[in-house]
């Protein structure tokens, strides 16, 4: 999986929020400081603009604002140009908490990209800059935030690419650590870096596809050893296809070369 730019996206991109959840009282969170720096910068803006300068779906920027007005760092206001509508303010307490939410970012910022060299950091951020739209002026290298920004554009793209084929991006992973080798649950496990129940849950629902079957393992009769079916077969190979296709068109403002690069980059960040 280390040469598919979206996997290694994702995967920078889960560590990225282990840190935060760890440097973040809760509820506070990274996301907040992308949302108040956006309205700093324009000042108002509605929900719906919002969402698109963030490139976060409607569902979770409902659910967003909605926590950040309930603490008191957003206010939704009358649109003056349009009474039906409102505009999204950052309120004096946003400011406050923002500035307090810097620091452990920055914290946060400096585990995630010590493998790095500073060198490495910047080109890091400059090619995921190249990958999504503009980020606001505050959060422009902030490797959190891009890897967030590129992780969900790629995910999503993945996901609706995959959709005819009846699986989502999570089941490609599964289904390519099986093809290669990982016969046990725990190994697809290990490989994917989720819990035993995540792979439970995968593996139930590519059975239930006919994509995958459980047999017993000939050396230990007590265990289940994994296998793709033909259909499962047919459905990597097709998957396969789609994903590069994708990952050549979501890439092409860096080229090939920047591609590489940019695993290298992220794969080094894992390290």
């Amino acid at each position: 999986m280390q040469h598919y730019t979206g996997y290694l996206l994702r995967t920078a991109y889960l560590r990225a929020a282990g840190i935060a959840a760890r440097t973040f009282d809760a509820p506070a969170h990274p996301r907040d400081a992308a949302v108040v720096a956006t309205l700093t910068a324009a000042g108002a803006l509605s929900q719906q603009d919002l969402a698109e300068r963030l490139d976060v779906n409607r569902t979770v920027m409902v659910k967003l604002i909605d926590s950040l007005e309930a603490r008191g760092l957003v206010e939704r206001r009358r649109n003056p140009q349009d009474r039906r509508a409102y505009m999204l303010v950052p309120t004096d307490a946003a400011r406050e908490a923002m500035a307090e939410m810097l620091p452990r970012m920055q914290r946060a910022e400096s585990e995630l990209t010590a493998p790095l060299e500073p060198a490495e950091h910047e080109r890091l951020n400059a090619l995921m800059r190249a990958l999504i739209a503009p980020p606001p002026p505050m959060m422009a290298d902030r490797t959190g935030f891009l890897l967030a920004r590129a992780h969900h554009r790629f995910h999503e793209r993945a996901d609706a690419v995959l959709a005819p084929l009846g699986i989502q991006v999570r089941h490609f992973g599964a289904l390519r650590t099986i093809s290669r080798g990982a016969a046990s649950q725990r190994a697809v496990a290990e490989h994917l870096g989720v819990s035993d129940p995540v792979v439970v849950e995968l593996v139930d629902a590519l059975e239930a596809r006919g994509l995958v079957e459980r047999r017993r393992d000939p050396a230990d009769r007590r265990a289940n050893t994994l296998v793709l079916t033909p259909a499962g077969e047919r459905t990597l190979r097709a998957a396969d296809e789609a994903l590069t296709a994708i990952t050549a068109e979501l890439t092409r403002p860096i080229g090939d070369d920047g591609r590489d690069e940019l695993n290298a980059l992220l794969t080094k960040l894992l390290s």
